[in-house]
C-alpha cells in the first residue's frame, strides 16, 4: 500500500517555490492588517482622549461678554468719528434718527478721533463740524444730515442756515487754541509718521480707549451694535434708569451704505463691522 504524500510533497520544486511565495505574502498581509487595526484603534483612543481638552480650549477662547453699560437718568452718547471715514459716515446716518428722537431726553453728540486718516480735508471738516456743533448747535443735525448725504460742506452750510462769519471766527480760534494747523504741517508729530494728530478730543480718546472711526460710547462705556437707527435707539434707551415714551417708537432696521449718500445697505454691520483705524 502506497504511503500518502502531503500536498507540498506532491509539488515539483518550481511549484513549491511559487506556493511558498504566495503563502509568505498572505502571511505578511495578515500581519499588516492586524498592525493597521491596532494603529487605528489607538488613533481613535487618542482622538477621544483629546476631545475634552479641545472642548475646554474652545470654551476658554470664547469672546468675553459685552460690557455692561451703566444706567442714568439722562444717558450720554458720544459717537467718535473721522469726518471722511466711510464707516463713520455710515454710522452717523444711523445715529441721526435716534439722536433726533431722543435729543430732549439724552445728551447726544459727535466727537472726533484723535488723528485723521483722510488728509487735510478731514482735518478742516472736523473743525467745521466741531464749531457748528459748539456754537450753532440747533443747526448741526440738519448740517450733518446734508453732509453725510452729499459731502458738500459749502452747500450744506447754506442749506442748514449756518452763519459763515460766526463759523469762520470759531474755526480760526479753534485752530489757534489747539494748534491744529501747526500739527498738520509738522509731520514729526503725526501718528506713526502717517496720520495728522487731531487734538480737540484727544483726552477723551485716551480715557475711553478710542482707536478708530466709528466708536460709540454710552455713559462712558464702548458699545458695538449694528449700524441701524433702531439699534442705536435701543442702545441709548437701555442706558436710562427709566426709559421715556420715545423709546417705544420703532425706527428703521435698515442700514446705509458706507460713505456719502443715502443708499441702503444689505449689511447692517455689527461687532466685527469695518472701520477706519490703525
Amino acid at each position: 500500500m502506497d504511503e500518502k504524500k502531503s500536498f507540498f510533497e506532491l509539488l515539483d520544486p518550481k511549484s513549491a517555490m511559487v506556493v511558498g511565495l504566495v503563502g509568505g505574502l498572505l502571511s505578511l498581509g495578515t500581519v499588516g492588517f492586524v498592525v493597521l487595526g491596532v494603529i487605528m484603534l489607538k488613533g481613535d483612543s487618542v482622538a477621544v482622549a483629546n476631545t475634552p481638552a479641545n472642548v475646554q480650549l474652545a470654551q476658554n477662547n470664547e469672546p468675553a461678554p459685552p460690557p455692561i453699560v451703566p444706567k442714568s437718568d439722562k444717558p450720554k452718547a458720544e459717537l467718535f468719528v473721522m469726518s471722511y471715514c466711510p464707516y463713520g459716515l455710515q454710522m452717523e446716518k444711523a445715529y441721526l434718527p435716534a439722536w433726533d428722537l431722543l435729543k430732549k431726553k439724552a445728551d447726544i453728540d459727535i466727537k472726533f478721533v484723535s488723528y485723521a486718516m483722510h488728509g487735510e480735508k478731514e482735518v478742516v471738516e472736523n473743525t467745521v463740524q466741531y464749531c457748528i456743533q459748539s456754537e450753532q448747535n440747533d443747526k448741526f443735525q440738519n448740517y450733518l444730515k446734508c453732509f453725510t448725504g452729499s459731502g458738500n460742506t459749502e452747500s450744506c452750510q447754506t442749506s442748514a442756515g449756518i452763519s459763515k462769519s460766526k463759523l469762520n471766527s470759531c474755526v480760526a480760534a479753534t485752530n489757534k487754541k489747539f494748534a491744529i494747523l501747526d500739527k498738520l504741517k509738522d509731520q514729526s508729530t503725526w501718528l506713526s509718521g502717517q496720520f495728522p494728530i487731531y487734538p480737540i478730543h484727544e483726552g477723551l480718546n485716551d480715557q475711553y480707549g478710542v482707536q478708530g472711526s466709528p466708536t460709540l460710547i454710552i455713559n462712558g462705556t464702548e458699545v458695538q451694535i449694528a449700524r441701524t437707527p433702531e439699534s442705536v435707539k435701543q442702545a441709548i434707551c437701555a442706558a436710562f434708569n427709566d426709559a421715556p415714551a420715545e423709546c417705544d417708537q420703532t425706527l428703521s432696521n435698515n442700514s446705509y451704505d458706507p460713505g456719502f449718500g443715502t443708499a441702503l445697505s444689505l449689511n447692517a454691520g455689527g461687532a466685527v463691522a469695518p472701520g477706519c483705524g490703525t
